[in-house]
């Protein structure tokens, strides 16, 4: 492992990173020296059969190996700072619906990342992030003199998510091509919500139960637009006013990818 200039790519088990790892895998794109993803503990467990076998098979193809981060060794918090919920979920304090703001991220992702990468020696390092064309919002400032973040979607290849969509059929995969987060990720839209309380019923009770901690620290916190309890909502209904609230699709550090 290099220790200065150091090339990193960090995967978000998601359908750009799928894009990426046959990127690298086909030569395409440069060997980086280190492929990892940062496992919060709160993936959604559809993720998993993609990263296992599709992401990895990609990049072993380029002798890459997938190392994977475990959040909890590296991350100062959890669920909560203090009284504040991490979570950008929703909130009725007010009277009206409002959305918080999103700490989990930096905190699951972005801090474990610089922290893990401190950890094994890396002295510079350019860190790719894996967020096409189509997601220029999510594009974030490097904050780090040592840590230069580079988008290889958008500067090198430039692709949108459907090229990625489609460059990962191309290369055989049938399966499900996931859009990682976390299972209890208020951002999700109604049809995720419902593929996960059909599909991956204990991801989704794990998300009701996290809603019911979180709403002892918080009364007024919800993880559904509409400000109600996750499971007393009919996800089959059109979002009502409040439901239909424009939630960010993807974190906004760019790390779920």
């Amino acid at each position: 492992m290099k220790t200065e200039d150091t090339l990193v790519w960090s995967c978000g088990g998601g359908t750009q990173s799928g894009a990426i790892a046959v990127l690298i895998g086909s030569g395409r794109l440069p060997k980086p020296d280190l492929c990892f993803m940062t496992d919060t503990g709160r993936e959604k467990s559809c993720t998993w059969p993609f990263v296992d076998n599709f992401i990895r098979t990609q990049l072993a193809r380029s002798g890459s190996e997938l190392v994977i981060v475990k959040a909890v060794e590296f991350a100062s918090i959890a669920l909560f700072s203090g009284d504040t919920v991490l979570i950008p979920g929703y909130t009725d304090k007010s009277g009206d619906m409002g959305k918080l703001a999103a700490f989990c991220s930096g905190k699951w992702k972005q801090d474990v990342c610089e922290r893990y990468l401190r950890s094994i020696g890396v002295v510079t390092a350019t860190d790719w992030i894996g967020i096409s064309l189509d997601e220029m919002r999510r594009v974030r400032k490097q904050h780090r003199g040592w840590l230069k973040l580079h988008y290889p979607l958008i500067f090198d290849v430039r692709m949108r998510r459907t090229d990625c969509v489609d460059l990962i059929r191309n290369q055989g995969w049938t399966g499900p091509i996931p859009h990682s987060a976390c299972f209890m990720c208020p951002n999700m839209a109604d049809d995720e919500w419902l593929d996960q309380q059909i599909n991956w019923p204990d991801d989704f009770a794990e998300a009701v139960r996290i809603e019911r901690e979180c709403r002892e620290r918080d009364p007024h916190f919800w993880m559904h637009p509409s400000c109600q309890p996750l499971d007393t909502i009919d996800f089959r209904e059109p979002p009502t006013a409040q439901g239909s609230f424009l939630a960010e699709r993807g974190c906004t550090t760019g790390c779920f990818t």
